[in-house]
C-alpha cells in the first residue's frame, strides 16, 4: 500500500504553469479530439447522432494537430523509394463517373453493385466544384490528394470484401486499409495516413464491447479478416478502381492480387444489434 501511495504521489506532482490540460501527446492536447474519443468510445448508438455526425469537426481538429510538413517529408521519402507510389501521386487521377455510368455495367460487377447500392440509399454523385471550373483540377498537396482519393475508393473496399454496406461491415474496411497500409509503406507514414481511419472507426470497438457485446464476435471477425487480407495483398490503396468496374468481386480480387480472403460475410444481424435496430445510420 505504501508503495502504491508513493507511486501515485509521484505522478501527481508534474510542475506546469498551464491552467488547462497539458500532455506530451499532441492528440490529448486538442480539446475537440479529447471530446470525440470520449464520446465515441463510451456512448450508445442512436438515430439522433449518426455514426459520423461530427466528422467535419474531427477532420478540422486533425488538421489543427497534424504536422503537415512532417507528413510531407515522410511522403516524399516514400515516393523516392517506391516508384509505383510516386507514379500514383504524380498522376493525380480523380474519378469522374456518374451513377448512370455505373448502371451500364453488367449485373454482379463492381460497377453495377455500386450503382445498385447508391440507388438503395438514394445517393447521388457530385463532381467536385473545382472540377466544374477546371476539368484538370487536382489537389496540389500529396496529403490532400491521398485524402480525396481514399474517400473515392472507400466503397470498393466493401465490394471486394463482399461484406455489404451495413455498419459492422465498416470494420472490414478499417482493417483492410490498416493492414494494407502497413504492408506497403513505412510505419511512420502508415500511422500518419491512418489517423482519420483510426479515430473514426476504432472507437466502435470500445462501444461494441461496452454496449453491444452480442455484436462483438462479428465486429472483430470483420476487422481481423480485413487486416489479414490487407496485410497479405498487393497495394490496394493506389488502385485505379475505375479500370476494374466491369469485373465481379472475385475476378477483381484475382486481378489485383488480393490474398487471404476467406469468403463473403453477412454482418447484418450484428449491425442490427450495434445500430439498435438500424443497419446503417
Amino acid at each position: 500500500m505504501a508503495d502504491t501511495v508513493e507511486f501515485l504521489d509521484g505522478r501527481r506532482h508534474v510542475p506546469t504553469a498551464s491552467s488547462v490540460l497539458v500532455s506530451s501527446s499532441r492528440w490529448l492536447n486538442e480539446p475537440r479530439i479529447r471530446d470525440w474519443i470520449t464520446t465515441e468510445c463510451l456512448r450508445r448508438n442512436g438515430a439522433d447522432h449518426p455514426l459520423v455526425d461530427d466528422l467535419g469537426s474531427l477532420v478540422a481538429a486533425i488538421d489543427r494537430v497534424r504536422d503537415r510538413d512532417h507528413v510531407d517529408r515522410l511522403i516524399q521519402a516514400e515516393r523516392r523509394a517506391n516508384p509505383a507510389l510516386d507514379r500514383w501521386f504524380a498522376d493525380r487521377f480523380i474519378s469522374t463517373y456518374s451513377v448512370a455510368d455505373l448502371g451500364e455495367y453488367a449485373p454482379g460487377s463492381l460497377g453495377r453493385q455500386l450503382h445498385d447500392q447508391m440507388l438503395r440509399l438514394d445517393l447521388t454523385l457530385e463532381l467536385l466544384p473545382q472540377r466544374r471550373e477546371d476539368p484538370n483540377w487536382a489537389p496540389a498537396a500529396d496529403l490532400d490528394y491521398f485524402t480525396l482519393r481514399t474517400g473515392q475508393a472507400h466503397d470498393f473496399d466493401h465490394l471486394i470484401g463482399e461484406v455489404g454496406f451495413d455498419a459492422v461491415a465498416e470494420a472490414f474496411t478499417a482493417g483492410l486499409r490498416s493492414g494494407n497500409m502497413f504492408a506497403h509503406v513505412g510505419a511512420d507514414l502508415a500511422g500518419e495516413l491512418l489517423v482519420t481511419n483510426t479515430l473514426v472507426t476504432f472507437p466502435w470497438l470500445f462501444r461494441t464491447m461496452l454496449h453491444y457485446p452480442q455484436a462483438w464476435p462479428q465486429l472483430w471477425h470483420n476487422f481481423s479478416h480485413g487486416y489479414e487480407v490487407g496485410a497479405q495483398s498487393a497495394c490496394l490503396f493506389t488502385v485505379r478502381w475505375e479500370d476494374y468496374l466491369h469485373l465481379t468481386p472475385a475476378d477483381a480480387r484475382e486481378a489485383l492480387g488480393v490474398r487471404g480472403f476467406r469468403g463473403a460475410n453477412d454482418s447484418s444481424a450484428a449491425s442490427l444489434v450495434f445500430g439498435e435496430g438500424r443497419l446503417i445510420f
